[in-house]
């Protein structure tokens, strides 16, 4: 009985300590000037902002879509041994983009779109659905943009 009592005290106190820890808040982003990026005259500036994410790096924030993030200069290195990787081609603009879909277990993580002839990805998108379809929007808008040069 007495071993009882001691789980039941050790039980409670840390339900105690537990209820007492402070969660920490949410990332706060800081809004930034626009940056220099290939995509620069593709996006609408009503849909989009810069932000510069906790981590440092400059994204773009959709004003509308919750959680919708643009990296216009993403890494391609999603070597991490925790993501699996779908690779296929995506007509965007008239152009033939190779998409890298990056999943974590079957959790969506990001997508990079790398334009055929370049060394370094174009955009990267850390949402899917809607997210991606915006993104791709300024992809077409890209496009398009190089088309009239």
């Amino acid at each position: 009985m007495n071993g009882a009592r001691r789980i039941l005290r050790t039980s409670a106190a840390s339900l105690l300590l537990f209820g007492c820890v402070q969660t920490s808040p949410p990332p706060v982003f800081e809004s930034i000037s626009p940056r220099q990026s290939a995509l620069e005259s593709a996006y609408d500036r009503a849909k989009w902002r810069w932000i510069r994410n906790p981590d440092g790096r400059a994204l773009l924030m959709h004003t509308v879509l919750e959680k919708c993030f643009v990296d216009p200069q993403p890494p391609l290195a999603l070597n991490d041994p925790g993501f699996t990787l779908k690779r296929h081609d995506r007509m965007i603009g008239g152009t033939r983009y190779e998409v890298v879909t990056a999943f974590e277990k079957r959790q969506f993580w990001e997508a990079v779109y790398v334009r055929p002839g370049s060394k370094a990805p174009i955009l990267g998108v850390y949402a899917e659905g809607q997210c991606q379809r915006e993104a791709e929007d300024i992809l077409t808008a890209y496009e398009s943009g190089l088309a009239k040069k």
